[in-house]
């Protein structure tokens, strides 16, 4: 699928600051009078549609116990609405589309830590996105205890994803890494352990070198 506009993911460790970030970017381009060049989403959910965000609050919902196959499967469903709803028609605009989490997160999460595997997920991402790839990834790295650290001071809930145990995020990291590792040329990495200031300035030279901005 050739696309008009361009298609960003942001992905990072739990308390990276993406969700800061994007706020952070949003004011930016608003300042700078771009932001109707660009439209946001974010998963699982989708700000297109209030299907996609039903199947977002059944994967978060702490009461469930889902596998990691079924978690694929809601996952890449809510991920299929979300870009039939938005994303392939503001792209066929020429719209900038950023999104928070994309299959890489499934990749990561219900393929590599969960038991659904890998290749199995990408195989069911590909089907349902129709191999929808994005121009490339924005991923902050965070060492695991920075994470802990973070999400100690700003949450004081956890959602059913989510953790407090330094080794499973040791495992995300290591997780993360064998994604990028595997499609490098995808990934803009960047070091999420300065100050949020810095951080969006790191940011923004990336996209600015990718002439998105």
């Amino acid at each position: 699928m050739k696309n008009k506009g361009k298609f960003i993911v942001i992905e990072g460790m739990d308390g990276s600051g993406k969700s800061t970030i994007i706020k952070m970017f949003k004011k930016y381009l608003l300042d700078n009078n771009k932001l109707d060049k660009f439209v946001f989403t974010r998963e699982p959910g989708s700000t297109f549609s209030k299907e996609a965000e039903k199947i977002r609050d059944l994967i978060l919902d702490n009461e469930n116990d889902f596998s990691s196959t079924v978690d694929a499967l809601l996952f890449a469903t809510s991920r299929r609405i979300n870009l039939e709803k938005g994303i392939w028609p503001e792209l066929e605009k020429g719209k900038v589309v950023i999104s928070d989490r994309y299959w890489h997160s499934s990749f990561v999460y219900q393929g590599i830590l969960g038991k659904a595997g890998l290749k199995e997920v990408k195989k069911i991402n590909q089907i349902a996105t129709k191999n929808t790839k994005p121009n490339f990834v924005i991923f902050f790295d965070l060492e695991p205890q920075i994470s802990i650290e973070r999400l100690t001071n700003l949450r004081n809930h956890m959602d059913r994803l989510e953790s407090m145990n330094v080794n499973y995020y040791i495992k995300l990291r290591k997780a993360y890494w064998e994604v990028i590792n595997d499609n490098p040329s995808t990934f803009r990495v960047i070091d999420a352990s300065c100050q949020i200031d810095e951080l969006f300035e790191k940011v923004i030279n990336v996209l600015k070198d990718e002439k998105v901005i």
